[in-house]
């Protein structure tokens, strides 16, 4: 039902503070884009930076397509959409400092860690925090049958990628000491990557058996898992690795199978 005059003019009143927010926000953007051209040697730290104003920039749109929904029971995907790509833009943008792949070691992914040294633990963890849930808002807000529905185990895959390699396994292996200052929150962020990887591998899980049955799927969810057997041998939990050990070779089974089928 279309929105009445009443209802259109209401949330245009409404929507003025969310579009001055984003004009904010987007200077903001481009006055980091020129420090990062003027100062080479801080980019990656000016990067950093850019993904909290986007993550903020994200969730004033999705509070834009909410309002819509609430005043003109109007369903405003295009402010979702653009949140979609902005925050997938930005992930990329992460990997490409702290590195793209999820399948190095955990000692070669403390390398990436290390670009971005000058971060204290606290602050990675509230960035990963920030950006996985911002595209789980998202995709909430887009509700399950949207056409963009199967881009997020992509994105979720990225997320997982920075998480895990902005982590420093290095300095969490080393440090044992439960009084330390971060100690505690590096338990929270390792906790947390594990919990990603895991949503990550459901939604390939999903995103085969409800549309694509592609095997590419399969192999992303092989990665994830061998991510998540990486922490759980790091931290000796026997009865989590068990499990994931499980999983694995159900997913090969999957992956034999297939290609069985594809030969015949």
């Amino acid at each position: 039902m279309a929105a009445t005059k009443e209802q259109k003019k209401l949330f245009g009143q409404k929507i003025l503070p969310y579009k001055d927010r984003i004009e904010e926000l987007d200077s903001e953007l481009k006055k980091l884009d020129a420090m990062a051209r003027k100062n080479t040697g801080i980019r990656d730290y000016i990067e950093i930076k850019k993904a909290s104003v986007v993550v903020q920039k994200c969730n004033v749109l999705v509070a834009m397509a909410r309002l819509s929904s609430e005043i003109q029971n109007l369903k405003n995907d295009t402010h979702l959409n653009d949140a979609r790509k902005l925050l997938s833009n930005s992930v990329n943008a992460l990997n490409k400092i702290v590195g793209e792949h999820i399948d190095t070691s955990l000692t070669e992914s403390s390398e990436g860690a290390l670009k971005l040294n000058k971060l204290t633990p606290d602050i990675k963890f509230r960035l990963f925090s920030a950006i996985k849930n911002t595209a789980v808002e998202i995709s909430d807000e887009l509700g399950q049958n949207h056409k963009w529905r199967w881009s997020f185990p992509d994105l979720h895959y990225k997320i997982t990628i920075f998480g895990r390699n902005l982590f420093d396994f290095k300095e969490f292996d080393r440090i044992k000491d439960p009084n330390e200052t971060f100690y505690r929150i590096r338990q929270e962020y390792l906790q947390m990557i594990v919990d990603e990887a895991h949503f990550t591998a459901q939604e390939f899980r999903s995103r085969f058996e409800l549309s694509t049955k592609d095997v590419s799927d399969l192999f992303a969810i092989r990665r994830v898992l061998e991510c998540m057997k990486q922490i759980f041998v790091l931290t000796g939990n026997q009865t989590e690795l068990q499990k994931t050990q499980t999983a694995i070779d159900a997913n090969e089974e999957k992956i034999e199978s297939l290609g069985k089928k594809k030969s015949k």
